[in-house]
């Protein structure tokens, strides 16, 4: 009979002062959370999306397979609508949000429930398959053929999410069943690792590892020492056992698997029409979500040379603005203390507008000197 062996570890990084990542591992449920960079109170997002589940790894034992399935996409429900709830009901944390990664393991399957970019790796055999999707939108873009894989790795907006916890009041969910075989290992981490470590090397440290106590702080070694631009947790599990003898390639097997377990949990429809169709109102729906969260965002920054009141996020896309100007003010740039401006230029993100006419309020002003002259400011660019 097989069984499970675990391991955990979460690290601030190098670049980040407090750490917005949570994670909860149990008997039969693990989860990764990131609370959103840039947003309000994100570590508190983040807690409170990991509680439900605590609570979920005493009810899924002995449970049959579709009841679990529901259980898990029931637990990310109620966690969405408990952060959504504190985002509007408290203004210190308005604008808050996280990602969520869920397995919960049981009869010898891998039940996953994901929204965002926290990933969901399986380890079986020496090679690696992601399981979860990356809810982002330069994920949307290489499926649509606008960009590479590669390039999407190094484009600027690739941390700007289609899908997170807290946005809305009810949340899409992706589903996935895996069964699972002995020496197979899952990986869940915070994108703090694999956006800074190539996914082949995260497959080396990981095989490599005999304990997984070690392979899990080497992969957060490798992350800080590429410059540890984020939080960084990962949670590994294994299936305890001698692995089955393979007739064939382990690889080309997992991949069929995968690929039957997703056509279940996801429902896709076989005629083409229908299958055209439900990628048509699937992107219709994310961009109609993503414009939304857009439109509900403010920030304080430079309009030439005066400072003003934005709806939206500081960048653009493809050459796409992503903000216009909400408010804008008789207060220039030069009036401002210095140490404000850079902020500024950046675009300085709050979470309404009642906050961002009360952090202009704020501003420390200052008497410019009479030879100052407007200087152009860039573009504002993601904070």
């Amino acid at each position: 009979m097989s069984e499970l062996r675990w391991a955990a570890r979460t690290d601030v990084g190098r670049a980040r002062d407090r750490n917005e990542d949570s994670f909860f591992a149990g008997d039969h449920v693990f989860v990764v959370a990131d609370g959103l960079g840039g947003h309000n109170a994100g570590d508190v997002a983040s807690s409170l999306a990991v509680e439900p589940f605590k609570a979920l790894d005493r009810r899924v034992d002995g449970q049959p397979s579709e009841r679990v399935a529901k259980l898990l996409t029931d637990t990310v429900l109620e966690a969405n609508r408990a952060v959504y709830k504190r985002a509007q009901s408290d203004a210190k944390v308005r604008g808050m949000g996280t990602t969520l990664t869920a397995v919960a393991i049981t009869n010898g399957a891998a039940h996953l429930a994901h929204v965002g970019d926290s990933r969901c790796y399986l380890l079986r055999g020496g090679a690696m398959n992601q399981l979860s999707n990356d809810h982002t939108l330069v994920a949307r873009m290489v499926q649509e053929g606008k960009l590479t894989t590669e390039q999407a790795e190094v484009h600027p907006q690739r941390s700007i999410l289609t899908r997170a916890l807290g946005a809305e009041p009810e949340v899409d969910v992706d589903s996935l069943e895996v069964d699972l075989l002995p020496g197979d290992r899952l990986l869940l981490c915070s994108d703090g690792l694999s956006s800074v470590i190539p996914e082949e090397r995260i497959r080396e440290i990981l095989s490599s590892a005999t304990e997984l106590d070690n392979g899990c702080g080497l992969l957060i070694d490798e992350a800080n020492a590429q410059g540890g631009p984020d939080n960084i947790t990962v949670v590994a599990v294994e299936v305890t056992g001698t692995p089955p003898a393979r007739s064939g390639p382990p690889v080309a097997r997992r991949a069929e698997r995968i690929e039957h377990a997703a056509r279940r949990g996801r429902r896709v429809p076989v005629r083409g029409i229908i299958w055209a169709l439900v990628i048509l109102l699937i992107g219709l729906g994310g961009f109609i979500g993503f414009r939304s969260w857009v439109n509900r965002s403010y920030y304080v920054g430079v309009d030439g040379n005066k400072v003003a009141i934005f709806r939206g996020l500081p960048t653009e896309i493809g050459g796409l603005r992503l903000h216009h100007v909400e408010e804008p003010t008789a207060i220039t740039i030069e009036q401002v203390s210095p140490e404000l401006r850079p902020n500024l230029r950046d675009g300085i993100r709050v979470g309404s507008l009642a906050e961002a006419r009360a952090r202009v309020a704020d501003l420390r002003l200052v008497t410019p000197a009479p030879s100052a002259s407007p200087s152009p400011s860039p573009t504002p660019t993601k904070t």
